[in-house]
C-alpha cells in the first residue's frame, strides 16, 4: 500500500509560536534539504516539498535540487501566515507570485493547516488558478488547528462546509493522518506528533488506514531534521511543542520509512487517474 509523505520546508521562525523571533534568526533551508534529499534517497522514496514562497524566490537553488532529485513541489503560503490573517484577494496574489516560481505546483497546504469553514473561500481560488488538490485538513481537534467532523479519507470537500464530500469535484482534498480508536482521533501524522507517541502509535495508526485502503499522509518539517536548528528561549508550552524530542525526528522517521512504502502527492494522483 502506497503513503503519501510530504516535508514543509519554512524555516523554525515560520511558526505560530516563534514567528515573533524572525529578525534574530538565519535561513537553515540551504543547509538542511541536502541532507533530507539524501535521506529520501536511500529509502527510494519521493516525496511532496511544500515550501513556503519567500523562501523558493530567495534560494531558487532548493527548488531546482528538489526537483532534479524527483520530488514533487507544492505551495505553503508565501510567509507562512495562516489563512485567517489573509483576505481572498491577498491569497490569490500569493499564489499567483508562487505560480510564477512554480508554473506546474497543483498542490497546497495551508500554513498551522489553517484550512476550515470560516477559511474555505481558499479551495475554490485554487481550483481557479489550477491546483488539482489542498492537503491542509487535520480531521481530529488540537488547540491550533483541526476540524474533527471531516473525512479521515481522501475526498472532495463542498464548498459550502468542508467537512462534506461534494461530487463536483473542485480540488481533491487529503486529510492528515490520524489514528481512530474509539470515539478518539489521534493525529499521528507528523511534526510534533510524531516526536510525541510513541512510534508503536503511528505505525498501529498507518497500518489501521492502509487496511481501510487509504494512504496515510504523513509529513515533516526540514527544521525538525536539523541538528542546527537554533533553540528560542519560549515559554514551557510552545518550548515543549517546538522542540520535544527533536533531536529523536531523523531515527523516528527513518523507522518509518523502513516500514512503509510511500510515494508524493502528484505521483500517487497519477496511479489512481485522479489528475484527468
Amino acid at each position: 500500500m502506497e503513503n503519501i509523505l510530504s516535508v514543509d520546508v519554512e524555516e523554525v521562525f515560520h511558526g505560530e509560536y516563534t514567528r515573533q523571533y524572525r529578525q534574530n534568526l538565519y535561513y537553515r533551508t540551504p543547509d538542511n534539504i541536502p541532507p533530507i534529499l539524501k535521506m529520501l534517497e536511500e529509502y527510494n522514496v519521493k516525496a511532496t516539498f511544500f515550501i513556503v514562497g519567500e523562501i523558493a524566490e530567495k534560494f531558487p537553488e532548493i527548488i531546482k535540487m528538489i526537483l532534479e532529485e524527483g520530488h514533487e513541489i507544492a505551495f505553503h503560503g508565501w510567509m507562512h501566515e495562516p489563512l485567517w490573517k489573509l483576505t481572498p484577494e491577498r491569497f490569490r496574489e500569493e499564489v499567483k507570485t508562487f505560480k510564477k516560481l512554480h508554473p506546474n505546483c497543483i498542490g497546497f497546504r495551508a500554513p498551522s493547516f489553517s484550512l476550515n469553514n470560516k477559511t474555505k473561500w481558499a479551495l475554490k481560488i485554487l481550483f481557479e488558478e489550477g491546483f488539482k488538490y489542498d492537503s491542509s485538513i487535520f480531521p481530529t481537534w488540537t488547540p491550533l488547528y483541526g476540524m474533527y467532523k471531516a473525512p479521515t479519507h481522501p475526498y472532495h470537500p463542498s464548498i459550502a462546509d468542508i467537512t462534506k464530500e461534494d461530487n463536483s469535484r473542485l480540488i481533491a482534498e487529503f486529510p492528515l493522518a490520524v489514528y481512530k480508536s474509539f470515539k478518539f482521533k489521534v493525529p499521528i501524522a507528523g511534526g510534533f506528533w510524531l516526536r510525541l507517541w510513541n512510534l508503536d502509535i503511528i505505525e498501529k495508526g498507518i497500518r489501521k488506514i492502509n487496511n481501510e485502503g487509504f494512504p496515510a499522509v504523513i509529513y515533516v518539517h526540514n527544521w525538525e531534521l536539523d541538528p542546527e536548528t537554533p533553540r528560542l528561549k519560549l515559554n514551557f508550552y510552545r518550548s515543549f511543542v517546538t522542540y520535544h524530542h527533536i533531536d529523536k525526528t531523523e531515527k523516528l522517521l527513518r523507522n518509518i520509512l523502513k516500514k512503509f512504502r510511500f510515494v508524493n502527492f502528484a505521483n500517487y494522483m497519477a496511479s489512481k487517474g485522479m489528475l484527468v
